[in-house]
């Protein structure tokens, strides 16, 4: 656990990277191995000579041609909504580039995610689709364009038939069926617009609890090392005022355990004092003693990550739907399921 608080510590900048090479080149490793490469170059840009400094110019090569990438998917977003009152919200990786947060900052991203009103969804669907997005080879089928409509938060995902780029429709945060109820209202009516855009982001609170939600309430924290930087990049970029809201803004939108368990990822894993004293205050989930051995040890990767990854893993479906519709629907998907083709997929080149 030592080691692994050490190394995040390094990939954000708060300590030096290994006096020894192969420590070095062992800990660059395992950032690309948890796509953090970019971020950690991004902190420690300008800071090395040699072959050190060529592979993180190189990291942040890719992420400059990820997030031209978004920044065109979100111009092309615009123009397809263009002469109605729809104002999408940013989530995730689309709104911290939009915003240039530090989170933002060497952050791979491979698609957008945008937030609508229910009410929105058909016309931002059509709309999408006469863009020239269109159903997801993966879910372009019966049962998954209606389990996805019938009990998800967001519409199958849609990819572009041009561009190959993939975009998220949600109108909620959790699943219907979740056993979280998140005051979505209150967080889009909180929202704010971008300058000089027809899109908008959560207000920086609700960032962080968006964050924290997707990460704990939501999935099984598929890559903890990027969630837990990704956690103490957003806890950075509040200002005073907003931390003081955080834990009233949580309470307010239903999100109090999850939010509490990221900032104490945040003090623990960072030793970062503001967020140590916060957390002392702020709700943690049940069993919150095993629930943390867990995500520190699958981002450990060692004996004990299968156990871990296998405990968060019935969490997050525990947490997502309940029984009488998971075990069907888990069913169903084995009998479905086929090995992947090794065959990459015929995209456009960038």
């Amino acid at each position: 656990m030592i080691m692994q608080r050490k190394a995040l510590k390094q990939i954000v900048g708060l300590k030096p990277l290994p006096e020894k090479v192969l420590k070095r080149i062992k800990l660059m490793i395992f950032a690309d191995a948890h796509h953090v490469l970019g971020q950690m170059a991004a902190a420690l840009t300008g800071a090395h000579e040699g072959k050190i400094n060529d592979v993180f110019d190189n990291a942040l090569l890719r992420t400059a041609h990820d997030h031209r990438m978004l920044h065109f998917e979100m111009n092309r977003l615009e123009r397809a909504l263009e002469g109605t009152e729809i104002t999408p919200i940013l989530l995730k990786g689309a709104a911290y580039v939009a915003r240039d947060l530090k989170a933002a900052q060497g952050r791979r991203v491979s698609d957008i995610d945008i937030l609508v009103r229910e009410e929105e969804l058909d016309q931002v669907e059509k709309l999408l689709m006469q863009a020239g997005w269109k159903a997801d080879q993966e879910t372009d089928n019966e049962y998954d364009q209606e389990y996805y409509r019938q009990w998800m938060h967001e519409l199958p995902p849609m990819r572009h038939g041009k561009r190959g780029t993939i975009i998220d429709v949600h109108h909620l945060l959790l699943p219907r069926t979740a056993r979280y109820k998140i005051g979505i209202d209150q967080m889009i009516d909180g929202a704010r617009t971008i300058e000089a855009s027809a899109l908008k982001t959560f207000c920086p609170a609700d960032v962080f609890i968006h964050s924290a939600i997707h990460a704990f309430a939501d999935g099984a924290f598929d890559n903890p090392v990027r969630g837990f930087i990704e956690h103490y990049y957003l806890f950075q970029d509040l200002n005073e005022s907003d931390r003081k809201d955080l834990c009233v803004r949580a309470e307010q939108v239903g999100a109090e355990k999850p939010v509490g368990l990221a900032v104490w990822c945040v003090g623990f894993l960072f030793s970062d004092e503001n967020a140590q004293k916060m957390a002392k205050n702020m709700k943690k989930p049940m069993l919150f003693w095993l629930l943390r051995w867990a995500l520190i040890s699958k981002a450990m990767d060692g004996l004990t990550s299968p156990l871990a990854k296998a405990l968060l893993y019935i969490r997050s479906h525990y947490l997502r739907m309940p029984m009488r519709l998971l075990v069907p629907h888990l069913t169903r998907k084995a009998i479905q399921w086929r090995p992947m083709s090794r065959k990459p997929v015929d995209l456009p080149l960038p």
